[in-house]
């Protein structure tokens, strides 16, 4: 359940475009969760939904009060040499949820679309929650 996650972002390695998003459970029972996370980027009224990266282990975590788990979210590293463009706001919805949570960020993209690229690192896309790379 959605309210009973802590939901917090943090930059990766430096200079590769990755965020790491966790997700702690808060509550007083187990959860489980398997699948993706819904994660919409966000800056005023622009706005991108991330896609699922189709590869790779989809775990089922299952977390014990007060455990966490993380997934990735990678995006093209501006490193085009102009100001880019930058999103202000994750708004993140857990694996088979329907409400969400919004976390701050400062994820900034080159101005092109990431979509017209040809390898994965040009790309946008998130892991499945647990699953790692």
């Amino acid at each position: 359940m959605t309210s009973n996650l802590a939901i917090s972002a943090e930059h990766g390695i430096s200079g590769e475009g990755m965020e790491l998003v966790h997700l702690k459970n808060t509550g007083s029972s187990s959860c489980t969760m398997h699948g993706f996370a819904g994660v919409d980027l966000k800056n005023g009224s622009d706005s991108v939904s991330v896609p699922r990266h189709s590869g790779g282990d989809v775990p089922t975590v299952k977390l014990a009060p007060g455990q966490g788990t993380d997934f990735v979210l990678y995006y093209p590293f501006n490193n085009s040499g102009g100001s880019g463009y930058t999103f202000t706001t994750m708004v993140i919805t857990p694996p088979n949820e329907t409400h969400s949570k919004t976390v701050s960020a400062s994820i900034n993209v080159p101005v092109q679309n990431p979509d017209d690229q040809g390898s994965d690192s040009g790309k946008l896309y998130l892991l499945a929650v647990g699953g790692g790379e």
